[in-house]
């Protein structure tokens, strides 16, 4: 193993350790009631909600999927973005402030278990059941499938890939937040998760600090792949949250000059 690929694993090691040091020094406690054991206890977990309106990132008109509405797609690499919940809403903000900003890499866990789940309630929404059947709303189920995204249709063939940081800005952090969240995903739904080919080649000032014209700016050139050609196949990007969409945007944009098909987002929050 060259001398540089072992300094990265040690690193890797130590902040793991640290990572188990932090959970043995400070209580694991559930960010809703502060019960210990979970960050997102059982009874907490059941009363999260999912966001049942989806909207355009480009116009903000509501719609079912998050797709981008025809008179926006235009300018969007990017197909669409599902946003499982409300940043409002005091657990998921303390979750997803906890992971990004106080480096609480296990509380990923109990978010990528929420965004599993709310893809499978997404999938379900357009499935004929027993009930559909009795009420004699099959035609009217069909009609329904019209709008919805390929995605979900065949989601067993798509990848998961997470947003990547900058390795300077993931050194300093420990992981990325994404990825953890991409690894539950990936594993409660049984798809592949493809991490690392996506890159980010330049390090630029972070997202947060800047208005939407300037994130668009700011983001611009800042991925790369460097995988096989991805033949058509849909990808999943996982992120924390989406603000304006602008680094999904150019995730997707990279991905589709590399060969993806639909290429959606898929975030805990709107941030």
């Amino acid at each position: 193993m060259p001398p540089f690929k072992k300094i990265e694993e040690f690193r890797k090691r130590l902040n793991n350790l640290g990572n188990l040091a932090l959970d043995f020094i400070f209580p694991i406690e559930c960010f809703g009631c502060g019960r210990e054991g979970s960050w997102i206890c059982g009874d907490c977990y059941q009363n999260l909600e999912f966001k049942e309106a989806q909207y355009c990132l480009g116009c903000k008109n509501e719609n079912r999927f998050g797709e981008f509405c025809s008179a926006c797609k235009q300018g969007y690499s990017l197909d669409g973005v599902l946003i499982a919940g409300d940043y409002e809403n005091e657990l998921l903000s303390a979750a997803i402030k906890h992971i990004k900003y106080h480096l609480v890499k296990s509380a990923a866990r109990e978010l990528g278990k929420y965004l599993a789940a709310f893809l499978v309630n997404e999938i379900n929404k357009i499935k004929v059941n027993a009930v559909d059947l009795k009420a004699g709303r099959i035609w009217e189920k069909l009609q329904d499938t019209q709008n919805v995204p390929g995605l979900l249709f065949g989601l067993e063939e798509a990848l998961i890939i997470p947003v990547p940081l900058h390795p300077r800005r993931e050194r300093s952090r420990g992981f990325n937040q994404a990825e953890a969240l991409g690894r539950v995903v990936a594993d409660k739904l049984l798809l592949k998760l493809e991490s690392g080919f996506l890159i980010r080649k330049l390090y630029k000032a972070p997202q947060a600090k800047l208005g939407e014209e300037e994130r668009k700016r700011n983001i611009q050139g800042s991925f790369g792949w460097k995988g096989e050609n991805l033949k058509g196949r849909s990808v999943v990007l996982i992120d924390d949250v989406v603000t304006t969409g602008s680094t999904l945007n150019e995730c997707a944009r990279v991905l589709k000059e590399n060969g993806a098909g639909e290429v959606w987002g898929l975030v805990v929050a709107k941030g």
